[in-house]
């Protein structure tokens, strides 16, 4: 592999090198922007974009021929995980807040969705085995009801987030 090319794994996992279009400088410890770009199954692809300065990450994601398919403006904390994020559709238009709670290990315990006045839409409360793998999930309405998944422990009750996002 030349230095004007990278290595690339293709979706089906074969590697292929890539000529490199643009190049950036060398990155040091003390930059602040990260980029990585994920190339999905369906051939669309997210460009992650961390800003450390500003605890900040934004996830792109476009179909396989550049279309916009949405965004999520994310908050994170001193411990690296994602604090809340605000979703956006293809149009750029609000569809939902997010905020996160994770467990003393560490996992996602539960997402819930809130609309623009933070009322709640839905919460998602993920089930994990003896060994921290990630085995499901249930999705719980404002009410504490099943929607979808399988019983799994119960959402905590909140009028509102801990870490609610401006308006």
């Amino acid at each position: 592999m030349s230095p004007n090319s990278l290595l690339v794994f293709l979706a089906i996992g074969l590697p292929s090198t890539l000529p490199i279009i643009a190049q950036t400088p060398a990155i040091s410890p003390n930059d602040a922007v990260r980029v990585t770009v994920t190339l999905n199954a369906d051939g669309s692809r997210t460009i992650y974009q961390f800003d450390n300065a500003k605890h900040e990450g934004i996830a792109t994601t476009t179909d396989p021929n550049g279309k916009p398919r949405g965004k999520i403006v994310y908050q994170i904390g001193d411990a690296g995980r994602f604090i809340s994020g605000i979703v956006f559709g293809p149009d750029g238009r609000f569809l939902f807040k997010s905020t996160y709670k994770y467990d003393a290990a560490g996992r996602l315990e539960e997402e819930t969705h809130l609309g623009k006045d933070d009322a709640v839409i839905n919460k998602i409360v993920y089930k994990y085995d003896a060994k921290g793998k990630q085995i499901g999930y249930s999705v719980f309405d404002p009410t504490g009801k099943l929607l979808s998944g399988v019983a799994s422990p119960t959402p905590t009750a909140s009028s509102k987030p801990r870490h609610a996002l401006a308006k």
